[in-house]
């Protein structure tokens, strides 16, 4: 399903003061792609996806599902919309996993057969088969994550919000998830809207990254050309120091050093042009910038 959200601006009113969650938000977000949402506490990240799936009514600009306006379209959106917000809040922890399935499996008008064939499987799939007659708040705050994101998948939503959904889980149990993420994505054809602050999940799914910072959208690229990006402007040099040579350059970020050897990245182009000729320079590589280094450039405005 296509998402397009047009001028999209929300605040929050108390009796002292204003907060401006979103400001004139624009994104347009195509069917079977998967979008990261990036920023820090406060940026308007969960405000954005409440907006999606119609759970708060924007001050101005509007949602569409293929089209359709999601405040004038309520029950449309909300029968193709399923969200997992932080917390596991979709989940009754006195129940069973199976009885939770069961439950949001009705309350979504599933029949009793399919509600019983989609546990098994997502149960299977997720590796708490062996759980789903155990009480919800006996579970781990991982298994209980899985479980969140098992109830929002039974009524097979064509758009999927997730609100950190690797809070919680192991390394293992978070690889299971980015690779049924990618399953969903181009099996199903859905469009699902994750915000994370969890890199490794950033760096495996190898999407499509909107940053925000107070309520705007300051960046929106995917993560191989920000990487890309990035390399260009810095450089990773083996060096021999000798005396009356170049000395390492200004911003220099040493990595190692032995003896007269040192090992460091610099983005100082200038420096670079005077030592490449010299004897002393041993190796120059492009670096490869990780996701933390991405999201610090473009948050303090240098990408």
């Amino acid at each position: 399903m296509n998402i397009e959200i047009r001028n999209l601006s929300k605040s929050y009113k108390s009796r002292t003061k204003t907060t401006q969650a979103l400001r004139d938000v624009n994104l347009t977000i195509k069917s079977g792609e998967i979008v990261c949402v990036l920023g820090h506490n406060g940026a308007g990240k969960t405000t954005l996806v409440k907006s999606i799936c119609g759970l708060l009514r924007p001050d101005q600009g509007a949602v569409y599902l293929d089209g359709r306006a999601v405040h004038e379209n309520l029950s449309f959106a909300h029968g193709r919309c399923s969200a997992v917000l932080e917390g596991s809040r979709n989940i009754y922890y006195y129940l069973t996993a199976y009885e939770n399935l069961r439950y949001f499996g009705l309350l979504n008008g599933l029949g009793h057969r399919e509600i019983d064939e989609k546990a098994a499987h997502y149960l299977r799939l997720f590796a708490l088969e062996q759980f789903r007659d155990v009480p919800v708040n006996a579970f781990s705050r991982g298994m209980q994550q899985k479980t969140a994101i098992i109830i929002a998948l039974m009524k097979d939503p064509e758009v999927l919000l997730l609100d950190e959904p690797t809070l919680g889980l192991d390394i293992l149990s978070s690889d299971a998830v980015i690779e049924i993420l990618h399953q969903l994505a181009s099996d199903g054809g859905r469009s699902i809207i994750i915000t994370t602050h969890d890199v490794h999940l950033i760096e495996r799914l190898n999407a499509r990254m909107v940053f925000m910072n107070q309520g705007q959208v300051v960046r929106d690229s995917r993560l191989p050309e920000l990487k890309r990006d990035g390399a260009d402007r810095r450089y990773q040099i083996t060096l021999q120091l000798r005396p009356g040579g170049p000395e390492l350059p200004a911003d220099a970020d040493l990595r190692e050093r032995q003896g007269d050897m040192a090992v460091f990245e610099t983005a100082d182009c200038r420096w670079l042009e005077q030592v490449l000729a010299s004897e002393q320079l041993i190796q120059i590589e492009k670096c490869s910038q990780s996701v933390a280094e991405i999201y610090k450039a473009v948050m303090s405005g240098h990408a």
